[in-house]
């Protein structure tokens, strides 16, 4: 702790103590990251709530103005004119300052609008939970009136930020006696229940409107870092990364017709299809998910997954180009002696892999961007989500997470389900 201290030389020293034990008693999980909406039809002091829960919890407070302010001085700033990407740039800046990072934030009246709630979610800004505070519901809907009335610059769109962040949802009601501190007590125990089940696995975060299971789809050039990011989305979310080397070696190797057919006539587009689809419809990847790599390989490849009775419900394309794919394949090699990947020249044992071969390499590298990634694209339509692969692997992970946890089902500018898109 002293070594902290001296270190951040923060103003409060009492306050940044505070944090810092609790983030060590509770090391064993992230901070919490906390959105609370409130209900138009309560009528409640959110920012006593906010400086209780900051007592409790040892919050950092991001309120909208200290985002405007921060959005008046950027460069980018043109005056007249909103932009929520540079909004959620700038709240991004904010939630990634250390003491911020260490000790949690809190969010009360940002974001406002759905359009800004995405951005925020683009940029990796995602919250552990978000509390939606509300009164009990009523035993009868008050009016079928289905339009919002209009709202100010500064106030929430209620509705449309609970759909944005459906994936993190928890209701707090507030009940007609119920003060300040009864309410902060409320959302302490949300939140904490929240952590609770985050700790106990990914599936706490599947939530109001969010697939009950997630299935996703990697694909992207060799040398993108699929498997790597396949691995790490299957510890976060508990999947089962499957991947197509693996299934076609396993069923090459069995004592049945597909087997026999891949022994004696080589693979075809249709038995591709079939590998896939025995291993997808086992009880362990319809109740846990999934996340696939190496399959497909084309536009009829993917066709013949979607039509699958467990299609995948999250499509991302990794990008990285041909010189840095190149570099990253012929940068690692294999311990001839463990069979394990390690990086080449790392020692006497390490060996670059047959399959990396240069020439090799180039000519898989050209089909991929002259003629797959086009037919994958157009494959997939506009509910693929694409990521830069070419950033640092963390930031790339976080990217890919929020691209899972925030895609859409629905397009809610016009109110039409997309297509590809099968939510659970």
């Amino acid at each position: 702790m002293m070594q902290d201290l001296v270190i951040n030389l923060p103003q409060d020293h009492l306050k940044h103590m505070k944090v810092f034990l609790n983030h060590r008693i509770q090391n064993a999980k992230d901070a919490d990251q906390v959105i609370i909406l409130v209900s138009p039809e309560l009528n409640i002091d959110i920012s006593s709530i906010a400086k209780d829960l900051i007592k409790d919890l040892g919050f950092f407070v991001i309120t909208r103005r200290s985002v405007m302010d921060c959005y008046e001085r950027s460069d980018k700033y043109v005056p007249g004119c909103i932009s929520p990407l540079l909004i959620a740039e700038v709240t991004k800046s904010l939630t990634m300052k250390h003491p911020v990072a260490q000790g949690g934030w809190l969010m009360f009246d940002h974001p406002c609008t759905v359009r800004e709630a995405r951005c925020l979610q683009q940029l990796g800004v995602l919250p552990s939970v978000t509390l939606v505070l509300s009164p009990p519901p009523p035993l009868a809907p008050p009016t079928d009136n289905p339009h919002t009335p209009a709202r100010g610059f500064f106030q929430q769109d209620f509705e449309g930020l609970k759909y944005a962040y459906r994936a993190t949802l928890k209701e707090v009601h507030v009940g007609p006696g119920d003060d300040c501190k009864a309410v902060a007590a409320k959302c302490v125990r949300g939140i904490r229940a929240a952590a609770a089940g985050a700790a106990d696995g990914a599936r706490s975060l599947q939530a109001v409107g969010a697939p009950g299971v997630y299935r996703v789809l990697l694909l992207g050039p060799r040398g993108c870092g699929r498997r790597l990011h396949a691995d790490a989305l299957a510890r976060r979310f508990r999947l089962l990364h499957l991947n197509y080397d693996v299934l076609y070696n396993e069923a090459k190797c069995r004592e049945d017709d597909v087997g026999e057919k891949l022994r004696n006539y080589g693979c075809s587009a249709r038995l591709k299809a079939e590998i896939v689809k025995r291993r997808l419809t086992k009880k362990d990847c319809i109740d846990n998910g999934w996340v696939l790599t190496g399959y497909p390989t084309t536009g009829v490849d993917f066709e013949m997954l979607d039509n699958m009775p467990t299609p995948p419900n999250r499509i991302i394309f990794l990008n990285a180009d041909w010189q840095t794919c190149k570099e990253r394949v012929l940068s690692r090699g294999v311990d001839w002696c463990t069979g394990q990947q390690a990086p080449l020249g790392s020692g006497p044992r390490v060996l670059l892999h047959p399959a990396d071969d240069e020439a090799r390499l180039d000519s898989e590298l050209d089909a991929y961007f002259s003629e797959t990634l086009a037919e994958l694209r157009a494959a997939a339509g506009i509910n693929a989500v694409e990521v830069d692969a070419m950033k640092p692997i963390d930031q790339v992970q976080v990217e890919i997470q929020a691209a899972i946890m925030a895609a859409p089902a629905f397009n809610i500018e016009f109110g039409s389900q997309l297509s590809n898109v099968r939510a659970d």
